[in-house]
């Protein structure tokens, strides 16, 4: 009888019907082999195909993982790829907006220095304009208006000064005092503001701003906390000027009732 060893070795396990086929053939030789035998035989039969079975199953497991695994990495390498695009297209948009607005920054950026270099030679024509010694004295008194019109306080404030030195006893000069005063309040140069104020009172007595000048060197007084100053300041617009606004208003500011002296 030829020996299992001789037997072609197979790929894998043994189907569960060629073990029954050979187990078959294995009774068959063994003619009138004791029970005992055959019994034994027989156990160890169904143990080998409990076995096979087993190993089978477990190879249709794995083999099913390995089939679950390989989809899962393709997915998951499929969605790296999906997000990666979409990282990349997100930054070439947000690139592309960094570009613009450093472009647009910098155009802005020469339009404020053209603005610069033009007012800087407006101001300069200005300031030629008010030097020139020729120039007549109504139409320099309208460009420091214009000045202080516009706000540009400093600058208005130069060409009234200048004014002054060149035609202190024109018709509008005490204006051109009160509104140094101004132009010296509104900077916050409360010290120059009082100073210019009295020079209203002590130059042009006549003039229509005496009343506000004494008003305002009262409130450039309160701001700089000199309330002595403050209040005799109000006073002597109410003894000056008791029925003037702005005697009223140095009542309210002392305290006053209207009317009072």
């Amino acid at each position: 009888m030829t020996g299992p060893a001789n037997f072609p070795r197979p790929a894998r396990w043994l189907a569960p019907r060629a073990v029954v086929v050979v187990a078959a053939f294995a009774i068959a030789a063994a003619g009138c082999a004791p029970s005992g035998y055959y019994h034994s035989t027989s156990s160890s039969l169904d143990s080998l195909m409990t076995a096979n079975a087993q190993l089978q199953k477990r190879l249709a497991s794995l083999e099913h993982e390995i089939a679950s695994t390989r989809e899962n990495v393709q997915a998951t390498r499929a969605s790296s790829d999906t997000r990666l695009s979409e990282l990349n297209q997100r930054m070439d948009m947000l690139q592309g907006k960094l570009e613009e607005s450093g472009l647009r920054f910098t155009q802005l950026a020469q339009k404020v220095e053209a603005s610069k270099q033009r007012n800087s030679s407006s101001d300069s024509t200005r300031a030629r304009s008010r030097d020139s010694t020729a120039m007549d004295p109504d139409e320099a008194f309208r460009a420091a208006s214009s000045d202080y019109a516009a706000g540009r306080y400093d600058l208005a404030r130069a060409a009234l000064t200048e004014y002054l030195h060149r035609y202190p006893d024109t018709e509008v000069s005490d204006d051109a005092q009160y509104m140094i005063g101004e132009s010296a309040y509104n900077t916050g140069d409360f010290r120059a503001a009082i100073e210019a104020y009295r020079k209203v009172v002590q130059n042009y007595p006549k003039g229509d701003h005496v009343a506000k000048a004494l008003l305002k060197a009262g409130m450039a007084s309160a701001r700089i906390n000199d309330m002595p100053a403050s209040k005799q300041y109000y006073r002597m617009v109410i003894q000056r000027f008791p029925k003037s606004d702005e005697a009223r208003l140095a009542r309210e500011r002392l305290g006053q009732k209207s009317g009072g002296g």
